[in-house]
C-alpha cells in the first residue's frame, strides 16, 4: 500500500479545484467498454458516460455528494441491474456530476474513502456461472479505488449470500490524464506524478455454486476525487475465461523456463561435443 500523503493546504486547494471543474464539465468520449461474446443464457448490462452525468439524473444531490440519492441509476444498455449508493466517503461522497460520477469531498489527503457505490442484478441469468465486469474510472493523486480494493462480487442463494474477490482482474487500457504534484520527491519534495483513466477488466468463476443464484452486487469503494466514467456488467450460464485474463507465467516461473531451456542447450551441445 503506498503511504498516506498530505497535499499544501494551498496546492490542495487548487487541485480540488481543478478536479471539480473536471468533473462538472468534460465528460469522455472514449469511455467505451469493449464487446464480450459468450454463449449459453447471457445478459450485458451497461452505463455509458452520458448516463452517469447530471445532465441524464436530475434531482441527484451536488458536490460535496453525501446527500442520499432519490432512485437508482439504471443500466442503459441491455437488462435491468443498477447502480446504487451504498455508502459516503470520509466528508463526501460520489454523485452524478456534468462529466461523471464524482466522488466529492474536502479532504487534501491521498487515498481518502470517497464512498461505495454497487451494481445489482436482482435477476441475473439461469443457471449463472460467469460474471464479468468492466469500470472505467479516473484516478485522485494516482490512487482509484480506496487502499487498492478491488470490487467483490456478492451472491445471493435461498439460505443466504457469499462474497468473493474476482477470479481474475487486469487493467485492459490504461490513458494518461495528465500530472499532479505529490510529495514523492526526496525529502517528501514536491514533484509531478502521472494520472491515469483506467479500466479493469474482473471476471468472477461461479461454475461451481450449487444454490441457485438468485441475485448479485458487485460493490466498490473509490478515492475522494476520483471520477466514474463507465461500467458493463456482462453474464452467462457457460465459465470461460477471457483471453484478456489468460494466466500470465510469473517472473519465477519464466526463470525456471529459461533455466530449463538453457540447460538443454548445455545438453545438445554436450551431445554435439561427444
Amino acid at each position: 500500500m503506498k503511504p498516506s500523503r498530505m497535499i499544501p493546504f494551498s496546492r490542495f486547494a487548487i487541485a480540488v479545484s481543478m478536479l471539480a471543474a473536471f468533473a462538472l464539465t468534460a465528460s469522455l468520449a472514449t469511455a467505451t467498454p469493449i464487446a464480450i461474446a459468450l454463449t449459453g443464457n447471457t445478459s450485458t448490462d451497461g452505463w455509458t458516460n452520458a448516463s452517469l452525468t447530471s445532465g441524464s439524473n436530475p434531482g441527484f444531490p451536488g458536490f460535496p455528494g453525501t446527500g442520499a440519492w432519490p432512485r437508482p441509476i439504471e443500466s442503459v444498455v441491455g437488462g435491468d441491474a443498477q447502480l446504487v449508493k451504498i455508502a459516503n466517503g470520509t466528508g463526501g461522497g460520489p454523485y452524478p456530476a456534468g462529466g461523471s460520477i464524482y466522488y466529492g469531498g474536502f479532504s487534501g489527503e491521498a487515498n481518502t474513502n470517497g464512498g461505495t457505490l454497487a451494481v445489482t442484478d436482482a435477476t441475473p441469468v439461469a443457471d449463472l456461472a460467469n460474471v464479468l465486469f468492466q469500470i472505467e474510472i479516473g484516478e485522485a493523486w494516482t490512487y482509484d479505488f480506496f487502499n487498492h480494493e478491488l470490487p467483490t462480487l456478492t451472491y445471493s442463494f435461498e439460505s443466504g449470500n457469499a462474497t468473493i474477490g474476482a477470479t481474475a482482474w487486469k487493467v485492459i487500457e490504461k490513458v494518461e490524464n495528465g500530472t499532479v504534484e505529490m510529495p514523492t520527491g526526496p525529502d517528501g519534495a514536491m514533484q509531478d506524478e502521472p494520472i491515469y483513466l483506467n479500466t479493469y477488466l474482473l471476471q468472477w468463476d461461479l461454475s461451481g455454486v450449487t444454490e441457485t443464484i438468485t441475485g448479485i452486487s458487485i460493490s466498490f469503494t473509490a478515492v475522494q476525487h476520483a471520477q466514474l466514467y463507465a461500467l458493463q456488467l456482462d453474464q452467462s450460464s457457460v465459465y470461460t475465461q477471457h483471453a484478456l485474463l489468460a494466466a500470465v507465467p510469473e517472473p519465477a516461473t519464466y526463470a525456471a523456463i529459461i533455466g530449463g531451456l538453457a540447460l538443454v542447450g548445455v545438453m545438445i551441445i554436450r551431445r554435439r561435443k561427444a
